[in-house]
C-alpha cells in the first residue's frame, strides 16, 4: 500500500533523505537476561511455495494544516485544514519464494483497502465516503522484501532504485523506513541465540544520509514477556519497541547548485543576480519527528510463524518550500504540518503448504 500525502517532488526530497543511496551499517547488541533449560532459537519457517494470508486491519488518523501557495507543491490540490480518519479490513497474501542469497527469502505481499471507512473534515465540510483526497489515498500493495530465516530484512540494490521507479506517488513511498506500511513482514528479527520468556535482545540500524549529515538511526528492542494459548496454539508474546531519529533535509543547496550548473557562460550580471537572489530565499525542507512504533507479536515457535500481530505508531511530518514559481519566476512559500497516528493489526487465516 502506498499512502499518497503529497507530490512526485517532495518524495523525491524524502527519497534521498531516507534511502541515503547506501545500504544500512548493523550493528546488533543481544542482552539476555536469564537463559533457561526450554530457551529456544527462534526462526521463521520460510519455504519456497508458502503463501500466508494475514486478515489486515488499519486505523489510522491524519490531522494537517497548511498555510501559503500550494502550487509549491506541484499539481497536487492541497487543503488549508484537514482531520480524517481512514479504517478498513482486508486480507493480505505473503507469498515465499528462494531469495537471491543462500538462506534468503523472497517475500512478496499483496493487499488492498477497497472498503474503508472515512470520516473527517476538510477545510471544515465534511468527508463523502466517496471524497477521499489524493493526499490521503490508500492505493493497492503489490512488494517484495527479501528476509533471512530470523526475519532480518535483507538490503539489496534495488531496493533504491524502486524508490526512484513507476510508483513513487507520495510520503507512503518514503515512510515505510519509520515503519507507515502495512505491507511489511509480520514479526519482529530474532536474535542468533536461543531465547526464552524474559529475555531481551535489542538491534541498531544507521542509514546513511544523502550529501552527507548525521545519519538516521533506528533503535529496535525486543523481549519475551509471556506465553499464551491462541487456537489451541502455545505462542510467545514478543514486545518491540523500535525509535527512528528525526530526519531534517533541506533540499535547497542540492537544487540550486542543480541550477547554477546550466547557467550558461555568456550569461549577463542582471541573469547572475537574479540567481543569486533566488538561491539565498530558497527552502525546501523536511523534518519528519522523530518516530517510535511498538508491535506486539504471538509467535508460534513450532510452527514459525507469527499467528497475530498489533502494529502502532505516530509521527510528524513539517515541510517548509520557499521556491520561484515554474511560470513567472517569483517565489512562493508553502508550509505543511502533519500529524499521523495509526494501529495496524495482522491475523494469520491461512498458511498454505506450510
Amino acid at each position: 500500500m502506498r499512502i499518497r500525502y503529497v507530490s512526485t517532488l517532495t518524495a523525491l526530497a524524502l527519497v534521498l533523505t531516507a534511502c541515503g543511496g547506501g545500504v544500512a551499517i548493523r550493528s546488533t547488541t543481544t542482552a539476555i537476561q536469564s537463559i533457561t533449560p526450554d530457551a529456544l532459537r527462534l526462526s521463521y519457517t520460510l519455504e519456497s511455495g508458502t503463501t500466508f494470508e494475514y486478515e489486515v486491519g488499519i486505523d489510522q488518523q491524519i490531522d494537517m494544516s497548511a498555510t501559503g501557495d500550494a502550487s509549491a507543491m506541484g499539481d497536487e490540490e492541497i487543503p488549508g485544514d484537514a482531520s480524517i480518519h481512514l479504517t478498513g479490513t482486508t486480507t493480505f497474501s505473503h507469498s515465499v519464494a528462494e531469495g537471491p542469497k543462500p538462506d534468503t527469502y523472497e517475500i512478496t505481499i499483496k493487499g488492498d483497502f477497497t472498503d474503508l471507512q472515512i470520516t473527517g473534515t476538510i477545510d471544515g465540510e465534511p468527508i463523502g465516503q466517496t471524497d477521499l483526497p489524493d493526499f490521503a489515498e490508500l492505493e493497492p500493495i503489490d512488494v517484495t522484501i527479501v528476509v533471512d530465516d530470523q526475519g532480518n530484512i535483507i538490503p539489496d540494490d534495488d531496493m533504491f532504485d524502486d524508490a526512484f521507479g513507476g510508483g513513487l506517488g507520495g510520503f507512503g513511498d518514503l515512510l515505510a523506513a519509520p515503519g507507515m506500511d502495512p505491507g511489511r513482514f509480520v514479526g519482529p528479527p530474532f536474535p542468533d541465540r536461543p531465547v526464552t520468556v524474559g529475555d531481551s535482545w535489542s538491534e541498531t540500524i544507521e542509514s546513511p544520509v544523502f550529501m552527507g549529515g548525521d545519519a538516521i538511526v533506528t533503535q529496535i528492542g525486543n523481549e519475551v514477556t509471556a506465553t499464551e494459548t491462541i487456537d489451541g496454539h502455545v505462542v510467545l508474546v514478543i514486545e518491540t519497541t523500535s525509535t527512528t531519529s528525526m530526519i531534517e533535509f533541506d533540499l535547497a543547496e542540492f537544487l540550486v547548485g542543480f541550477f547554477q550548473a546550466f547557467i550558461p557562460d555568456n550569461a549577463t550580471d542582471e541573469e547572475k543576480a537574479d540567481i543569486d537572489a533566488i538561491a539565498e530565499g530558497f527552502r525546501f525542507l523536511f523534518i519528519i519527528d522523530e518516530t517510535v512504533s511498538d508491535m506486539t507479536t504471538w509467535f508460534d515457535a513450532e510452527a514459525g510463524y507469527a499467528r497475530r500481530a498489533e502494529f502502532s505508531m505516530s509521527t510528524s511530518i513539517v515541510i517548509d518550500i520557499n521556491m520561484p514559481d515554474d511560470e513567472t519566476g517569483e517565489m512562493v512559500a508553502f508550509g505543511m504540518e502533519m500529524n499521523i497516528a495509526q494501529d495496524v493489526t495482522y491475523r494469520l487465516i491461512d498458511a498454505a503448504g506450510a
